[in-house]
């Protein structure tokens, strides 16, 4: 499968790595709006061996090169991903992204995401929105869970995520090194998102289990540091926020249906938290599930989005979710990514 990159930040080069451990993958091209990484080869920044080649400055001129796959890795929405998105479905390929409000787009834009339906049909290809979060704990994960369960009466689920090897840029936005003000006035502007892609996981298991999503209530804190915190990209100095908890949570029939808490912190046991996914859910047969230490952000971003262009190849066209495909699992592949 030959794949091109739009966007070569983490998830990219990480993807890259993978790839490149697969006998029957390869990145074929790769895309940049920074001008600092045009001219440079992919391999080189996944810090691999050259793979010759080099990231170009506009996607055009990345999907030139024959290809199977777009691979949009560049921001958390919809409607900054969705003229990429059209180019690569127009060009004859399969497009994942990973903006999470393209996990389920037909609460953000139900127009454009049936434009790109349509389109996606009528050029014989297939468009999805996926990565760890969306796409898996809270989705796939979850979806799978709940095939054991008799009913569903309540789903409540919960991570927390070391966010310390984020980039700077990314850590920023999700609101972290800024002082209680600041924070809030960046919440209310729109400039610090937090976690964004809860609705999209909401919405999803909701259609797949029957149920009907009244409103959605949400609340966001921060965590201020006691203590100054370097990490790889980010000095987080003492009374700014070294993380955050959002919770979430959907209401159905009048109560709470599906909730989730979600905790980000550049060093969570300073603040009392271990990186973990918990998933319960309430019903007849009641399950509890829990992944200890947490699924790691970076690697299972990066093992998802591979592992689900194999079923992606496999759908039917259209703009699909991931209850749609065939369940993802991993491939064989070398130990060329170490």
């Amino acid at each position: 499968m030959r794949v091109v990159l739009c966007g070569v930040g983490g998830v990219g080069r990480n993807v890259t790595r993978l790839l490149r451990a697969r006998p029957d993958y390869r990145v074929a091209a790769a895309c940049s709006r920074n001008p600092a990484l045009v001219g440079r080869d992919i391999g080189e920044l996944a810090g691999v061996p050259p793979l010759g080649v080099a990231v170009s400055g506009d996607l055009d001129t990345a999907l030139r090169e024959p290809a199977d796959l777009l691979l949009v890795a560049t921001t958390s929405f919809l409607s900054q991903v969705a003229g990429d998105v059209r180019r690569g479905i127009e060009r004859g390929l399969n497009v994942i992204t990973t903006a999470e409000e393209a996990a389920f787009p037909w609460i953000i834009d139900a127009e454009l995401a049936g434009q790109l339906d349509e389109l996606a049909r009528a050029r014989g290809v297939s468009v999805i929105g996926v990565g760890l979060n969306p796409g898996f704990i809270f989705d796939a994960l979850l979806l799978t869970a709940s095939g054991i369960a008799w009913d569903v009466r309540a789903i409540r689920i919960g991570r927390v995520v070391d966010v310390s090897r984020f980039s700077a840029a990314i850590q920023r936005r999700l609101g972290i090194g800024f002082t209680a003000e600041r924070f809030a006035a960046g919440v209310e502007a729109g400039s610090i998102t937090g976690h964004v892609g809860f609705p999209q996981s909401f919405h999803l298991a909701a259609r797949c289990l029957g149920v009907r999503i009244e409103r959605i209530e949400s609340g966001f804190e921060p965590l201020i540091a006691d203590r100054p915190h370097d990490g790889e990209n980010l000095r987080v100095e003492p009374g700014t926020t070294a993380g955050f908890v959002q919770r979430y949570r959907a209401i159905c029939g009048g109560r709470p249906w599906m909730s989730a808490e979600f905790v980000a912190h550049v060093d969570p046991p300073a603040a009392g938290y271990e990186a973990a996914d918990s998933i319960h859910v309430d019903g007849y047969n009641t399950l509890n599930l829990a992944i200890d230490p947490g699924c790691q952000p970076q690697l299972g971003t990066a093992a998802m989005i591979a592992n689900v262009m194999p079923r992606l190849a496999e759908a039917r066209p259209g703009y699909l979710t991931v209850a749609d495909l065939a369940l993802p699992h991993a491939r064989p592949t070398t130990d060329a990514f170490t």
